[in-house]
């Protein structure tokens, strides 16, 4: 479960996006193709961050990854900004090119014909920290919750549960990584990153 360190130029070259209407708003995703020259770069066993990014990538037959998922277009202008620090030197240009894989299963969980989104995430960045955290909630089933708390114990933290609340917020992938699905320890519903209505909404989506 080892994956490849891709170069700025190789990202840049296969990054998309695209925004469809949905039940709860305008989705935005960024997503990439790992066209079979990609998918066999050597790998580097040595970068304990790229070793967690996207894990999948060296197992799957797939060659379409999901980057970003977000609501709103303020969401997604605030993702390009994070993007173009970490790879460009000015506002990114990426390809708006429709993925009808990633909207199906999208559009699938919401419309309650599937308790799965079945895609593979690629982190273009986040800390090693993070990444763990985004892969912990990604385990939390369909229907169940978690608190902060529980996540750090997975990530044998157990008194970070704070800076474990802090990843959460900074989760760049909405629905796919279910950060809605993380409550209080009390039992209160807790913060969310796109709005607290949404996270009620999408918890009784999965409650019914």
């Amino acid at each position: 479960m080892i994956n490849p360190k891709l170069s700025t130029r190789e990202i840049k070259n296969n990054l998309y996006f695209y925004n469809f209407q949905t039940i709860i708003g305008d989705i935005y995703y960024i997503w990439i193709n790992f066209n079979n020259d990609l998918k066999n770069i050597k790998l580097n066993k040595k970068n304990n961050k790229e070793e967690l990014n996207n894990s999948l990538i060296s197992e799957t037959n797939k060659n379409d990854f999901v980057s970003f998922i977000g609501v709103g277009e303020n969401a997604f202008y605030n993702f390009l900004d994070k993007l173009a620090l970490n790879y460009y030197s000015f506002e990114p240009i990426i390809i708006r090119k429709k993925n009808i894989n990633i909207e199906n299963e999208i559009l699938n969980y919401l419309n309650k014909k599937s308790k799965t989104i079945n895609l593979a995430p690629y982190f273009l960045f986040g800390t090693y920290f993070e990444i763990q955290v985004w892969y912990e909630l990604m385990k939390i089933p369909f229907g169940k919750t978690a608190c902060y708390k529980d996540i750090a114990v997975l990530i044998n933290k157990p008194k970070a549960y704070r800076a474990v609340g802090t990843a959460i917020g900074k989760n760049p992938l909405l629905l796919l990584v279910p950060c809605h699905r993380i409550i209080k320890s009390n039992g209160q519903i807790g913060n969310f990153s796109s709005g607290i209505k949404l996270k009620e909404f999408l918890l009784r989506l999965e409650s019914n």
